[in-house]
């Protein structure tokens, strides 16, 4: 059994490698958030990043389709107009023309900050150029009568090889910004899957913390009730012995008093004081008296009953509480079979060499004392009244009856 002053120790070292776990539980919790947090940041910088290219592509993608259109539709307008001659035919061609300026501006600024992109925008725009002042030429030669002239013009294919290198470099354009876009996308979702099995995993994580959080809370309040049971019993029962000590005792003859009433069970009182203890520890020293006690306190509690209480309060006294003792012939039997007891363990421990037996007082109520208080005094006063008879002996001791008198009254 741990003494008194380990018990507290132990207890303490174990409530602060507790402490120690919870606070490391609850650090790993909260650093994995942490870097979920920080991860998912991340992540979603990315991923708005790659919506921005997805719309920026999106945005090139239009713009350079849009410059190939107005280029087609005014070269439309203009073939209709050089071969009918009708004016209505330059309707497109004037508002394809009056919308490149406006398309190749918006693609200048989408594709801003890429040099590949950038040489290319001024390239198409060169073509753009070149291909609508071709086209203003023939009109004009057109209109002023030379149509022939502006026929052969046409037949010359040079606005053919401007139209050719403006679909070139819109080509080159679109496929870049295709696979930009491609990219964009498939690296947005790669992210997501990333961050949806990253929130699985820190979501699995955080709830296997927990439930291990909960297990150790609920080992450490076990531990607790524990070392609290140890504490009770320890502040309860007698470190050498085992025995249940006074306050024990004490605690179990309240408790009768409480559950005891008028024409209940009789209680009985056992004092019990070893003779010749004093001359084992001086001649011997302590550590033979303290195994001499123990040994004691094994064969003392081999006699009795399951349901008594045998408790150590002093040196080298006992005491024998039977909440249900029956007649004096029976607590005659205990006592008698108790100093046998003893005497039979002195006698094997040192063969005869000191005088070991027990002098023991007792009390019993309601039948010899007032109240359950009461036994334990009057139980001590008949001890010492049998060991000055001669020891190893027994008496009966009674309350003082209602004639003035300090004797207690005692009977064999």
């Amino acid at each position: 059994m741990c003494s008194e002053t380990a018990l507290p120790g132990r207890i303490f070292q174990s409530a602060n490698a507790d402490r120690r776990r919870f606070i490391a539980l609850y650090v790993c919790m909260v650093m994995g958030l942490l870097a979920s947090a920080g991860l998912f940041l991340y992540e979603a910088r990315i991923i708005v990043a790659d919506g921005l290219r997805d719309e920026d592509a999106f945005a090139v993608l239009g713009a350079a389709n849009r410059v190939l259109h107005n280029m087609e539709n005014a070269e439309t307008g203009q073939r209709g107009y050089l071969l009918t001659g009708d004016e209505s035919y330059l309707k497109p061609y004037q508002q394809a023309v009056h919308d490149l300026d406006d398309t190749v501006l918006r693609l200048h600024q989408v594709v801003s900050g890429d040099e590949a992109s950038d040489e290319l925008v001024r390239r198409v725009e060169h073509a753009k150029t070149d291909k609508v002042t071709e086209l203003a030429r023939t009109i004009e030669l057109a209109r002023s009568g030379s149509r022939e002239a502006a026929i052969a013009l046409v037949r010359t294919n040079e606005g053919k090889r401007y139209m050719d290198a403006l679909r070139r470099d819109l080509g080159s354009l679109l496929d870049a910004w295709r696979q930009k876009r491609k990219v964009a996308v498939r690296d947005a979702h790669e992210r997501l899957v990333f961050g949806t099995a990253a929130l699985t995993l820190v979501a699995i994580f955080i709830c296997f913390m927990m439930v291990y959080t909960v297990v150790v809370q609920r080992r450490a309040f076990a531990k607790v009730q524990a070392w609290s049971a140890a504490l009770d019993r320890e502040a309860t029962h007698d470190a050498l012995t085992g025995l249940p000590n006074r306050r024990r005792l004490l605690t179990a003859i309240d408790a009768l008093n409480a559950q005891t009433g008028p024409g209940g069970r009789r209680v009985g009182l056992l004092y019990l004081d070893i003779d010749g203890f004093k001359a084992v520890n001086d001649e011997l020293g302590h550590s033979a008296g303290d195994a001499l006690l123990r040994r004691l306190a094994e064969s003392l509690r081999a006699a009795t009953r399951q349901s008594d209480m045998l408790a150590r309060v002093g040196g080298d006294e006992f005491v024998l509480l039977a909440a249900d003792c029956g007649d004096d012939v029976q607590l005659r039997e205990l006592a008698e079979r108790l100093i046998s007891k003893v005497r039979v363990v002195g006698g094997h421990e040192y063969g005869g060499r000191f005088p070991i037996g027990v002098s023991i007082g007792i009390a019993t109520w309601p039948d010899r004392v007032n109240t359950v208080e009461d036994l334990l005094d009057v139980a001590d006063a008949a001890m010492y009244v049998a060991k000055r008879g001669g020891r190893s002996t027994y008496r009966f001791g009674a309350s003082p009856g209602p004639e003035p008198t300090n004797v207690v009254r005692l009977t064999r």
